[in-house]
């Protein structure tokens, strides 16, 4: 039924019946986007997006599922998933947050004489043509979420962003006071370019705001 939605919509798409499948397609053909199902045969959701997500796959993943519980949420955000919609939903929905996530994951594109778009701060460098991450001279793979987090931080570096403003820029949607998105994409991405960095330090918690990039950290 989704599928034939998307293809309504303009989409072309493919589908895969089990986890173990799906694993091996997401592992080794190029997709714009993974709209993943928790509840799978062989290897479930959760599963499949972790060992993506361990063999560099960073292919922007959408989950959806019937379990809505904050931990299930929680689960899908720090395996890697980019973003999650619980069962029943919306097709129009879903359909957003794929435009959404497709629209962020576009690449460069093509061989350019111009140099790359970068932008620095506290020994990171940020491409943002091949959207990764260099720390201390080693590059660091970033999920889309963290990517666009991280370069939000950077360009206002020193502002303080509340989470309904990281929200916004960064998922596209409002933000709730009981999600945890932001916080929880913020302590992978401190992990991702490694504890004791100074870029790592710089991203600070405001309590009972946001978070800034602090460059006196």
């Amino acid at each position: 039924m989704l599928m034939r939605e998307l293809h309504a919509f303009g989409f072309e798409t493919s589908q895969a019946a089990d986890g173990r499948s799906g694993l091996q397609r997401g592992a080794t053909e190029p997709f714009d986007i993974i709209v993943l199902d928790v509840m799978l045969p062989g290897l479930d959701g959760f599963e499949v997006c972790k060992q993506l997500r361990q063999r560099a796959v960073q292919t922007p993943v959408l989950m959806l599922t019937a379990r809505g519980s904050e931990v299930d949420r929680v689960t899908g955000l720090e395996i890697g998933a980019d973003d999650y919609v619980v069962k029943p939903f919306s097709v129009r929905e879903v359909v957003a947050r794929i435009k959404a996530l497709v629209r962020r994951g576009l690449p460069g594109g093509g061989v350019s004489s111009l140099p790359r778009r970068t932008l620095q701060a506290c020994g990171c460098t940020l491409d943002l043509d091949g959207r990764h991450a260099e720390v201390d001279g080693v590059t660091v793979n970033l999920s889309q979420r963290e990517f666009d987090l991280l370069r939000v931080l950077i360009e206002g570096r020193g502002q303080v962003f509340d989470r309904e403003h990281l929200m916004q820029a960064v998922w596209g949607r409002p933000w709730d006071a009981l999600d945890r998105s932001v916080d929880t994409c913020v302590l992978r991405l401190r992990d991702r370019l490694g504890r004791n960095s100074q870029i790592a330090r710089a991203l600070v918690g405001v309590r009972g705001v946001g978070y800034r990039l602090d460059l006196d950290a």
